[in-house]
């Protein structure tokens, strides 16, 4: 009930802006989430947000979301079959690769605007400007861990692009709800919005959201964290404890 009088008081706010204040520009955005905080317990399984907003549009107007989170390395690996066994043949490392990437729009994004934004904007996967690689790579072995990356990142749901699934009222209104899935990455999320007509960006707002950890998880994350050489032994003995427990107690049955 809340989110549906927050709407409706935007678009009070905003007709009455447009109307009294002729130099504001008209193709303003005003936008909200739902929740601008979202905490990760032992029992999280995801969280919905719902982005909703007005702005002074036309028809044919468009609107593209694109929620980012924080950025860090990510390591791609090679996997081979030998003697039976998958192992690692190959390894590299991209940096400030975007731990969460979603884009989702209107219509299709092709239609909105220019392969020139499209790139500009980081409005395509296989785009994405990340950080310098550490060593060097000709063109084709480049695209094939670009495009492993991609693809990991993909079927993790770490990155994803839904085109056709935001919603819009009478050029004036839209919404969409923002699906964060239940292996989130912590940290602060920065959610645009961008206002395009007939392919040119005319007006873009920023929202954020900052995703933590709650509850004993929290305190096991700050523990990895600050202390990660302790903690790193202390899970393998564990893991070797529990090995050897499970095969005593088989081993009595």
């Amino acid at each position: 009930m809340n989110t549906v009088f927050k709407l409706i008081f935007l678009k009070i706010m905003f007709l009455f802006v447009s109307v009294n204040f002729k130099a504001v520009a008209k193709e303003d955005i005003v936008a909200d989430l739902s929740k601008n905080k979202v905490e990760i317990s032992t029992t999280f399984s995801g969280a919905e947000i719902l982005l909703f907003g007005a702005y002074e549009g036309k028809k044919n107007d468009d609107i593209i979301v694109v929620v980012s989170g924080p950025r860090g390395k990510i390591k791609v690996e090679k996997r081979e079959r030998k003697l039976g066994i998958w192992v690692t043949s190959k390894s590299l490392i991209f940096h400030k690769v975007p731990k969460y990437y979603y884009i989702a729009s209107n219509r299709q994004i092709d239609k909105i605007t220019n392969v020139e934004e499209i790139k500009d904007k980081n409005l395509n996967l296989s785009n994405l400007k990340l950080g310098k690689l550490n060593k060097k790579l000709d063109l084709k072995e480049f695209n094939y861990w670009r495009r492993s990356l991609t693809r990991n990142m993909v079927k993790k749901n770490f990155w994803k692009v839904e085109e056709n699934s935001i919603s819009l009222n009478k050029n004036t209104l839209f919404r969409k709800t923002l699906t964060l899935p239940s292996n989130v990455t912590t940290g602060l999320f920065l959610v645009k919005i961008l206002h395009y007509r007939n392919g040119v960006l005319i007006s873009e707002e920023e929202s954020k959201i900052n995703i933590t950890k709650s509850g004993i998880s929290a305190k096991i994350y700050k523990i990895s964290q600050e202390y990660s050489t302790l903690y790193g032994i202390f899970a393998v003995v564990l893991a070797v404890f529990i090995g050897w427990l499970s095969n005593v107690i088989f081993r009595r049955v």
